[in-house]
């Protein structure tokens, strides 16, 4: 029983400037899951990044090409705060995956009549 997590990004938005596709916000999906029961407790969530764009143009210090784009330059550009949410991310997760691997017990119980 262990649980599995990740992210992957899946969506970039750019400026509709006209110039050279500046990126403006990231969306990353993060699943978690125990190997226990795969189906029964993956849980996923979406979280999107918004990056500064302000001054920046194509001429800018450390200019990427879209193109030149890879994953691990973008998850780069959102620094800690990617590292902080997959914390946060997975933290939420693990509870909601132990809350069904092990259900609390329910504060209050019917029981029969006395009489």
């Amino acid at each position: 029983m262990a649980i599995q997590s990740s992210n992957t990004i899946k969506n970039i938005e750019v400026l509709n400037s006209g110039d050279k596709d500046i990126v403006c916000q990231v969306q990353v999906e993060f699943t978690s899951y125990d190997d226990s029961d795969q189906d029964g407790t993956t849980i996923t969530c979406v979280e999107s990044f918004d990056l500064s764009t302000d001054g920046r143009t194509s001429s800018s210090d450390g200019w990427v090409a879209y193109d030149s784009l890879d994953a691990a330059t973008v998850e780069g550009w959102l620094g800690s705060e990617l590292t902080d949410r997959i914390a946060s991310v997975q933290a939420n997760h693990n509870g909601w995956i132990n809350s069904v691997l092990t259900p609390p017990a329910p504060p209050t119980v019917d029981k029969a009549l006395p009489w």
